[in-house]
Protein backbone atom coordinates (compact mmCIF):
# COMPACT_ATOMS: atom_id res chain seq x y z
CA UNK A 1 0.00 0.00 0.00
CA UNK A 2 1.59 3.24 -1.32
CA UNK A 3 0.98 6.21 1.71
CA UNK A 4 -0.80 8.33 -0.56
CA UNK A 5 -3.65 5.91 -1.30
CA UNK A 6 -5.11 5.44 1.96
CA UNK A 7 -6.96 2.69 3.80
CA UNK A 8 -8.88 0.82 1.88
CA UNK A 9 -12.40 -0.05 3.26
CA UNK A 10 -12.19 -3.46 5.14
CA UNK A 11 -14.11 -6.40 3.25
CA UNK A 12 -17.69 -6.97 3.41
CA UNK A 13 -18.24 -10.24 5.79
CA UNK A 14 -20.66 -12.52 5.67
CA UNK A 15 -21.21 -15.46 8.32
CA UNK A 16 -22.62 -18.79 7.82
CA UNK A 17 -23.67 -20.98 10.51
CA UNK A 18 -23.47 -24.63 9.71
CA UNK A 19 -23.84 -26.91 12.81
CA UNK A 20 -22.25 -25.72 15.39
CA UNK A 21 -19.06 -24.46 14.01
CA UNK A 22 -19.11 -20.39 12.71
CA UNK A 23 -17.56 -19.81 9.11
CA UNK A 24 -17.05 -16.45 7.87
CA UNK A 25 -17.45 -15.79 3.84
CA UNK A 26 -15.46 -12.95 3.31
CA UNK A 27 -15.07 -10.81 -0.49
CA UNK A 28 -11.11 -11.39 -0.59
CA UNK A 29 -9.93 -7.69 -1.74
CA UNK A 30 -6.74 -7.13 -3.18
CA UNK A 31 -3.70 -6.64 -0.66
CA UNK A 32 -2.74 -3.80 -2.12
CA UNK A 33 -4.49 -0.70 -2.95
CA UNK A 34 -5.62 1.33 -5.73
CA UNK A 35 -8.12 4.61 -6.45
CA UNK A 36 -11.47 3.74 -5.61
CA UNK A 37 -13.66 2.13 -7.48
CA UNK A 38 -15.96 4.33 -9.00
CA UNK A 39 -18.13 1.37 -9.91
CA UNK A 40 -18.72 -2.63 -9.26
CA UNK A 41 -20.95 -4.09 -11.50
CA UNK A 42 -18.33 -5.63 -13.82
CA UNK A 43 -19.00 -9.01 -15.25
CA UNK A 44 -15.14 -11.54 -15.14
CA UNK A 45 -14.24 -10.96 -18.49
CA UNK A 46 -13.68 -14.97 -18.60
CA UNK A 47 -16.18 -17.89 -18.32
CA UNK A 48 -16.58 -19.45 -14.54
CA UNK A 49 -15.16 -18.07 -11.32
CA UNK A 50 -12.17 -16.13 -11.63
CA UNK A 51 -8.75 -18.09 -10.91
CA UNK A 52 -6.03 -15.62 -9.70
CA UNK A 53 -2.65 -16.95 -11.05
CA UNK A 54 -0.76 -13.67 -10.35
CA UNK A 55 -2.62 -10.87 -8.13
CA UNK A 56 -2.88 -6.96 -8.95
CA UNK A 57 0.59 -5.77 -7.26
CA UNK A 58 0.72 -1.74 -8.51
CA UNK A 59 3.86 0.08 -8.10
CA UNK A 60 5.26 2.26 -5.02
CA UNK A 61 5.48 5.07 -7.54
CA UNK A 62 4.00 5.12 -11.16
CA UNK A 63 7.31 4.76 -12.88
CA UNK A 64 8.27 1.58 -10.37
CA UNK A 65 7.94 -1.79 -11.70
CA UNK A 66 4.68 -3.34 -10.36
CA UNK A 67 1.72 -5.77 -11.72
CA UNK A 68 -0.85 -3.83 -12.48
CA UNK A 69 -3.40 -5.85 -13.40
CA UNK A 70 -4.50 -9.34 -12.46
CA UNK A 71 -3.26 -12.38 -14.18
CA UNK A 72 -6.16 -15.07 -14.51
CA UNK A 73 -5.89 -18.86 -15.54
CA UNK A 74 -7.47 -19.86 -18.71
CA UNK A 75 -6.97 -21.70 -21.53
CA UNK A 76 -5.87 -21.57 -24.99
CA UNK A 77 -8.26 -19.78 -27.10
CA UNK A 78 -10.57 -18.99 -24.68
CA UNK A 79 -13.35 -16.80 -24.94
CA UNK A 80 -13.23 -13.02 -23.23
CA UNK A 81 -16.01 -11.62 -23.17
CA UNK A 82 -16.94 -7.75 -22.28
CA UNK A 83 -17.16 -7.15 -18.71
CA UNK A 84 -19.54 -4.15 -19.06
CA UNK A 85 -20.90 -2.06 -22.01
CA UNK A 86 -18.07 0.46 -23.80
CA UNK A 87 -16.51 1.26 -27.04
CA UNK A 88 -13.17 -0.44 -28.12
CA UNK A 89 -10.35 1.80 -27.71
CA UNK A 90 -7.67 -0.17 -29.20
CA UNK A 91 -7.19 -3.34 -31.00
CA UNK A 92 -4.25 -4.55 -32.17
CA UNK A 93 -0.03 -5.45 -31.49
CA UNK A 94 1.80 -3.82 -28.41
CA UNK A 95 5.86 -4.79 -28.22
CA UNK A 96 4.60 -7.38 -30.52
CA UNK A 97 1.96 -8.63 -27.93
CA UNK A 98 -2.16 -8.50 -28.98
CA UNK A 99 -3.89 -6.62 -26.75
CA UNK A 100 -7.75 -5.05 -26.68
CA UNK A 101 -8.49 -2.22 -24.56
CA UNK A 102 -12.32 -0.88 -24.00
CA UNK A 103 -13.79 2.34 -22.35
CA UNK A 104 -16.42 1.83 -20.31
CA UNK A 105 -17.20 5.81 -19.76
CA UNK A 106 -16.75 7.68 -16.31
CA UNK A 107 -12.94 7.25 -16.63
CA UNK A 108 -12.91 3.65 -16.84
CA UNK A 109 -10.78 1.53 -19.20
CA UNK A 110 -9.97 -2.53 -19.39
CA UNK A 111 -7.24 -4.11 -21.21
CA UNK A 112 -6.89 -7.52 -21.91
CA UNK A 113 -3.73 -9.42 -23.52
CA UNK A 114 -2.03 -11.82 -24.80
CA UNK A 115 -5.84 -11.82 -26.93
CA UNK A 116 -7.08 -12.55 -30.73
CA UNK A 117 -9.90 -9.69 -30.57
CA UNK A 118 -12.52 -10.17 -32.94
CA UNK A 119 -13.59 -6.60 -32.60
CA UNK A 120 -12.31 -3.59 -33.50
CA UNK A 121 -11.48 0.29 -32.19
CA UNK A 122 -14.87 1.64 -32.79
CA UNK A 123 -17.24 -0.72 -32.26
CA UNK A 124 -19.14 -0.64 -29.25
CA UNK A 125 -19.73 -3.49 -27.28
CA UNK A 126 -22.75 -5.10 -24.56
CA UNK A 127 -21.26 -6.33 -21.51
CA UNK A 128 -21.13 -10.17 -22.08
CA UNK A 129 -20.54 -9.76 -25.80
CA UNK A 130 -17.74 -11.64 -26.90
CA UNK A 131 -14.22 -9.47 -27.73
CA UNK A 132 -11.75 -12.06 -28.49
CA UNK A 133 -9.83 -15.51 -27.25
CA UNK A 134 -6.97 -15.93 -25.19
CA UNK A 135 -3.79 -16.51 -26.98
CA UNK A 136 -1.20 -19.08 -25.43
CA UNK A 137 2.32 -17.15 -24.49
CA UNK A 138 2.02 -14.61 -21.81
CA UNK A 139 5.29 -14.43 -19.86
CA UNK A 140 5.31 -15.99 -16.76
CA UNK A 141 1.92 -17.83 -16.68
CA UNK A 142 2.70 -20.99 -14.82
CA UNK A 143 -0.58 -23.22 -16.75
CA UNK A 144 -1.38 -23.45 -20.64
CA UNK A 145 -2.70 -19.58 -20.92
CA UNK A 146 -2.92 -16.69 -18.65
CA UNK A 147 -5.10 -13.68 -19.17
CA UNK A 148 -4.04 -10.87 -18.04
CA UNK A 149 -7.12 -7.99 -17.14
CA UNK A 150 -5.50 -4.26 -16.34
CA UNK A 151 -8.36 -1.69 -15.06
CA UNK A 152 -7.06 2.41 -15.16
CA UNK A 153 -9.89 4.88 -13.33
CA UNK A 154 -9.29 8.69 -14.31
CA UNK A 155 -9.39 11.24 -12.20
CA UNK A 156 -12.68 13.69 -12.58
CA UNK A 157 -14.15 10.93 -15.00
CA UNK A 158 -11.42 12.22 -17.75
CA UNK A 159 -8.69 9.89 -18.80
CA UNK A 160 -4.79 11.69 -19.37
CA UNK A 161 -1.62 11.64 -16.79
CA UNK A 162 -3.47 11.28 -13.85
CA UNK A 163 -5.22 7.77 -14.71
CA UNK A 164 -4.27 5.42 -11.69
CA UNK A 165 -4.37 1.68 -12.41
CA UNK A 166 -6.75 -0.10 -9.87
CA UNK A 167 -7.51 -3.83 -9.06
CA UNK A 168 -9.68 -5.08 -11.64
CA UNK A 169 -11.44 -7.82 -9.15
CA UNK A 170 -12.02 -5.11 -6.84
CA UNK A 171 -14.96 -3.28 -9.78
CA UNK A 172 -16.29 -6.61 -10.29
CA UNK A 173 -20.38 -7.08 -8.85
CA UNK A 174 -20.29 -8.98 -5.18
CA UNK A 175 -21.71 -12.12 -7.15
CA UNK A 176 -19.16 -12.08 -9.64
CA UNK A 177 -15.78 -11.58 -6.81
CA UNK A 178 -14.02 -14.58 -5.95
CA UNK A 179 -14.39 -15.69 -2.57
CA UNK A 180 -12.55 -17.67 0.15
CA UNK A 181 -13.50 -19.60 3.67
CA UNK A 182 -11.58 -17.67 6.26
CA UNK A 183 -10.95 -19.74 9.71
CA UNK A 184 -12.64 -17.84 12.55
CA UNK A 185 -10.87 -17.14 15.94
CA UNK A 186 -12.47 -17.65 19.16
CA UNK A 187 -14.96 -15.06 20.39
CA UNK A 188 -15.18 -14.26 16.48
CA UNK A 189 -19.12 -14.69 17.49
CA UNK A 190 -21.88 -14.74 14.90
CA UNK A 191 -23.65 -11.73 14.37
Amino acid sequence: MTPTTGNPAPPRRRVMVVGTAVAVLAVVPSAAAGPEPSRQDLRGPLPGSASVVTPFDPPARRWLSGHRGVDLAATPLAVVRAPADGGVLFAGAVGGRPVLSIDHGAGLRTTYEPVRATVRAGDQVVAGDVVGHVLAGHPGCPVSACLHWGARIAAGGVSGDDDEYADPLSLLAVAERPIRLKPTRPGDGAG
